[in-house]
């Protein structure tokens, strides 16, 4: 059994046998992976494994490595791509990936800024729940902030065109995706305040799903306070079921969909015809409830209570019948003499314009006879030649007479 120690290779050969093919053949190289068992030292140096559902690497992080910016945003479970060497640490015999660089895949990145924006927003006070308001349970104008051509709008103006079409709906487009989405959702918001914050009962804010990158607008700071310091009332309704946003957890109302959300706002008015029929059977049978009530206590109290309140209520009536009597005949008083005073005043209008008043005063109508004998009145010299018979009207009578 010992023929063989000759050949046998020492443990520190093996491993500088290792570490040499390692450092010598393979070059930096970049690896993708999940990031577990995450450790931060107080020396700066970052310790972490990264791996896949199959096989786990060692990878460590320098304090003054290029990729020691990024340390305050790793976190266990974060897809990552990183950049570095691989080197055999022969004292313990393992391979470690010492990283120069490091970046984040997909929505790595801003799953990190989502949870830090969201924490910050909730200590502010944006998430808190005394500050949410009832949405109206009858709302006549609906507004709505997402884009003109999108299937969102389509989806809500379907729902509630079905639903109750009595309701009024205004767009106020925006883009809701891409860099200029967040600016163009808080324009939007902002003119739905400023333009229509008199006349419109809720705000529903979003889009149809997509991926988280899709989605970002939502996730924006600006869109949050936009939200938060509108004086209607916002439903967010932006993705699927399983999408949240910053926008969800500061509006008013969150709906997973948009054709959710314009269900939320908009009662079918079959059930409010069914609400209204179960009202009204309620107070009908409340009324008959209190009828035999009122019925049972008269007859147990006997006639003389009757009579004694028929008397009091007819006392009442005639009281109010009295005042009521008082009133008319003041107001039809009062309308009596503005009339008369009127009819006064109109009357010595009319006798001033009168054509016999003028008459009284020394002036007088002259008429000119043609030779059919129809006569027709003078304004003016030109109208009369000589010889032309003239009937002249005075205060007391008339006359003829023939023009020189």
């Amino acid at each position: 059994m010992n023929g063989h120690i000759g050949e046998a290779l020492s443990v520190s050969a093996v491993a500088k046998f290792i570490y040499s093919i390692i450092s010598q053949n393979i070059s930096p190289i970049w690896i993708r992976g999940e990031i577990s068992n995450l450790k931060v030292q107080q020396n700066g140096n970052v310790y972490f494994n990264i791996r896949d559902s199959e096989s786990k690497l060692n990878a460590m992080i320098m304090a003054r490595s290029g990729a020691s910016s990024s340390v305050p945003e790793l976190k266990n479970g974060l897809e990552i791509l990183v950049h570095g060497r691989l080197s055999y640490y022969k004292k313990e015999g393992y391979i470690t990936l010492f990283v120069d660089e490091a970046e984040f895949i997909g929505e790595g990145l801003l799953k990190i800024k989502f949870d830090e924006l969201k924490a910050r927003l909730e200590k502010e006070g944006l998430f808190d729940r005394d500050r949410k308001r009832k949405i109206p349970e009858y709302p006549q104008y609906v507004g709505v902030v997402t884009s003109r051509s999108g299937a969102a709008i389509q989806d809500i103006l379907n729902v509630i065109n079905r639903r109750f079409s009595g309701v009024n709906i205004l767009l106020f487009p925006a883009a809701v995706q891409g860099d200029a989405a967040k600016d163009e959702i808080v324009m939007a918001i902002k003119a739905a305040n400023d333009f229509a914050g008199h006349l419109l009962d809720v705000l529903i804010v979003g889009r149809g799903g997509g991926s988280l990158e899709d989605l970002w607008c939502f996730n924006e700071e600006v869109v949050a306070r936009a939200i938060y310091e509108s004086a209607i009332p916002v439903i967010s309704a932006v993705g699927h079921e399983i999408d949240y946003t910053i926008a969800d957890f500061v509006a008013d109302l969150r709906a997973p969909t948009p054709s959710a959300a314009a269900e939320l706002v908009v009662r079918d008015k079959k059930d409010i015809l069914m609400r209204l029929i179960s009202i009204k059977d309620r107070i009908e049978k409340l009324f008959q409830t209190r009828f035999e009530y009122i019925k049972n206590f008269l007859e147990a109290r006997g006639k003389k209570i009757i009579k004694r309140l028929i008397l009091d209520q007819m006392s009442e009536i005639d009281m109010t019948l009295e005042n009521l009597n008082i009133r008319f005949l003041n107001n039809f008083n009062n309308y009596l003499k503005q009339a008369k005073n009127s009819l006064h005043y109109y009357r010595g209008k009319l006798s001033a314009l009168h054509p016999y008043n003028t008459l009284k005063r020394g002036y007088s109508i002259t008429y000119r006879f043609d030779e059919n004998g129809i006569k027709s009145l003078i304004s003016s010299k030109n109208s009369v030649s000589s010889g032309d018979r003239i009937n002249t009207v005075v205060n007391d009578g008339n006359f003829d007479s023939r023009a020189d």
